[in-house]
């Protein structure tokens, strides 16, 4: 059987790392502060960035997102083809200043010091799901009895943390929600959008994002689904066949923003598919569960906003909602001293 994590920043924030979209952003503003007094430089992303005092901005998909807005309402601009290339140069700044900031961050941690718990985490599947959904992951073992599980990691980070910590880590062992002598055996992470060494890709999720006066070629460096095409190596490919093949999808400090709306799409098409369930981690800090009604609430918030997040039609939405699987206020794969 096939278990995949999908893993976002909130990984990287739980071990500790400053990887917030407003970590970047205060960092960033005083570094373009002081460029653009003595260096002249000028950067048309930053500039609307930094203007807006008040924008809301919790994560990095509102904020590229932000990015393809600002082609939008500025569309006559665009018209130009040397301003779409001086916003594409801008853009690639950007990449690079991000790359930058977070090479810093994910040196900031004691690799030798750490493990990955993936033990605790897949063993305990089962129990971390609210006592309705368990039967779930029941039937799945029944329906794919007598076999190991293999677990692949995807994950949405460009940070290489996960990868440093998966080499120190024990990532083949007992199965115990199995009776016989089975094992899960992890797969190295894979990382969707790129690393910070190879193809970062920063964009939005399709054409309907930004401005319809870019060129073929110009969508390359602002879509996320035509910049991994461009790369070359099937990243595109490689993604969509994991979550193809996988039996349980499990999402875990992801944001559900727009700008991955492909993957979520592509998520909600295998599960409708083939009834895989799709297990949302949802962090909440200090979570009280003695509110019934706060509680309820909290699972449906989360659903919907999956559900909202792509396009589907309204007989199958019924059928997505009873394929979620919403978990408040846990965590995996802990980290161990070693």
């Amino acid at each position: 059987m096939n278990i995949t994590y999908i893993v976002g920043n909130g990984l990287d924030l739980q071990y500790g790392l400053k990887t917030k979209y407003k970590d970047f952003y205060e960092y960033q503003n005083k570094i373009y502060t002081n460029k653009k007094k003595n260096e002249g430089y000028s950067n048309l992303i930053y500039e609307s960035l930094f203007s807006d005092k008040v924008n809301n901005y919790e994560n990095w998909s509102d904020f590229e997102f932000s990015i393809g807005q600002l082609t939008i309402n500025n569309v006559i601009t665009f018209y130009s083809e040397d301003e779409r290339n001086k916003f594409i140069s801008d853009f690639s700044d950007v990449i690079d200043d991000l790359r930058n900031y977070l090479k810093q961050e994910q040196n900031k941690i004691d690799y030798k010091k750490y493990k990955i718990d993936f033990e605790m985490t897949l063993n305990n599947l089962r129990n971390e799901l609210p006592a309705v959904n368990q039967s779930v992951i029941d039937k799945k073992y029944n329906d794919n009895s007598q076999q190991h599980d293999t677990v692949n990691i995807l994950t949405l980070n460009y940070t290489n943390v996960i990868d440093r910590l998966y080499e120190l880590s024990e990532v083949k062992f007992l199965n115990k929600l199995r009776n016989n002598n089975f094992f899960f055996y992890i797969n190295a992470p894979i990382h969707a959008h790129g690393t910070l060494d190879i193809c970062t890709v920063l964009g939005v999720s399709d054409e309907t994002q930004i401005a319809k006066n870019f060129t073929e070629e110009e969508k390359e460096a602002l879509i996320k689904t035509l910049s991994l095409k461009s790369f070359r190596e099937n990243m595109h490919i490689k993604n969509s066949d994991i979550i193809k093949n996988s039996d349980i999808i499990i999402l875990y400090g992801v944001s559900l923003g727009k700008t991955d709306k492909y993957l979520w799409q592509q998520i909600a098409e295998r599960s409708v598919d083939s009834t895989v369930p799709i297990i949302i981690y949802n962090y909440v800090p200090d979570f009280d569960a003695g509110n019934p009604l706060r509680v309820r609430s909290m699972y449906k918030k989360v659903e919907d906003k999956f559900i909202d997040s792509i396009d589907i039609e309204l007989q199958l939405k019924k059928k997505i909602r009873e394929n979620v699987i919403v978990v408040i206020g846990k965590t995996i794969f802990e980290l161990i001293e070693e």
